[in-house]
């Protein structure tokens, strides 16, 4: 998943970076500097915000 692909999926679940944090269990700084492309702990970042998608029903492994 890459930072353009995040925002969509969270448009598109109606999310917000705060909704996506919390349910994330990261920080807000956190979700909005992967969104960036920004942040030396993208994979851990991005292993939580997967996680959150999943949860939600969502697949992130390119497929849509």
């Amino acid at each position: 998943m890459n930072p353009d692909q995040c925002r969509t999926l969270r448009n598109h679940l109606g999310w917000s970076q705060e909704a996506l944090a919390e349910k994330a269990a990261l920080s807000v700084s956190a979700v909005r500097r992967f969104e960036l492309g920004k942040g030396s702990s993208r994979g851990y970042v991005m292993g939580s915000l997967q996680r959150a998608f999943t949860a939600a029903g969502v697949h992130t492994d390119g497929t849509g």
